[in-house]
């Protein structure tokens, strides 16, 4: 099977899956697809800073506590749990962590201490974020923060590839993502806006404003670019081409959601303002 097909193939899976998570209505669905994610993805994430190659135990603690939060904060702000108390063997595993890194390697305890903050605030915040959206934010069962800025990310690729590809002569960052262009970037923006009005209207025909959906599909796009280029700075500097190899054609999760981790706390935070 060559590149393309699997790329297709497995890009497609990737896509349903989403989809059938945001749709079905299951939670135990939801948690299981985004927990795995998270897990995997702050996995990669130290992968790349180089820490599991020293302390493999320590990463699958890490990614472990971003599950952990995702878990807990979804049960506090669905309902079954209202106990704050709850959260706090995540903060004591950071307080932990901190500790350990001072006191085990104090020649490396900035780094370390950089790296653990970094991961958490780099994934787990943005899950947290996803059940902020998927709970609060629906509208006759569907997660509509969610959605737009999934199908936001996945037309803002097309567009930028499309016209990158046609008409892309002017580098975007050239020393993180060399084939990125202005071009690219603008087309992709354009797609971007235009699909959010669009499903914001589909969606919520008596209260959407095209403005405030416009703007959310401006925000997404630049934030999901951003998203892209700062993991391309990851791997850059850890001398790789992909996060991992979990999914063939794409790479790891990482490569997959690095849009996604910047795109939706902006969206979040502009969609709240708007409301």
């Amino acid at each position: 099977m060559n590149n393309l097909i699997k790329r297709a193939v497995f890009g497609s899976l990737y896509v349903v899956a989403i989809l059938a998570a945001l749709f079905l209505e299951n939670k135990v669905l939801y948690l299981v697809l985004f927990s795995l994610l998270s897990f995997i993805a702050v996995y990669e994430y130290n992968v790349l800073s180089g820490s599991q190659r020293t302390r493999p135990l320590r990463t699958l603690l890490d990614a472990g506590a971003a599950v952990y939060l995702f878990v807990v904060s979804f049960m506090l702000i669905e309902g079954p749990a209202s106990d704050l108390r709850l959260l706090a063997p995540y903060f004591f595993y950071l307080i932990y962590s901190f500790v350990r890194s001072i006191y085990s390697d104090r020649a490396e305890a900035p780094n370390s201490l950089a790296r653990i903050v970094l991961g958490q605030v780099y994934i787990a915040l943005p899950f947290v974020c996803a059940n902020l959206s998927h709970l609060w934010l629906n509208v006759d069962g569907t997660p509509l923060l969610l959605l737009l800025v999934f199908v936001c990310i996945w037309v803002n690729d097309t567009g930028a590839f499309i016209v990158g590809s046609t008409l892309g002569k002017r580098p975007l960052f050239p020393s993180v993502s060399p084939k990125k262009s202005w071009e690219g970037f603008f087309g992709g923006l354009a797609f971007s806006i235009a699909s959010a009005i669009i499903l914001g209207i589909k969606l919520t025909p008596e209260s959407a404003s095209p403005v405030v959906y416009g703007i959310l599909g401006a925000v997404i796009s630049v934030a999901s670019t951003w998203g892209d280029l700062f993991e391309s700075m990851l791997k850059r500097n850890a001398g790789v081409k992909d996060s991992g190899r979990i999914i063939p054609g794409h790479g790891g999760v990482l490569d997959r959601i690095d849009s996604f981790l910047f795109a939706l706390p902006a969206a979040l935070f502009i969609y709240l303002l708007a409301h």
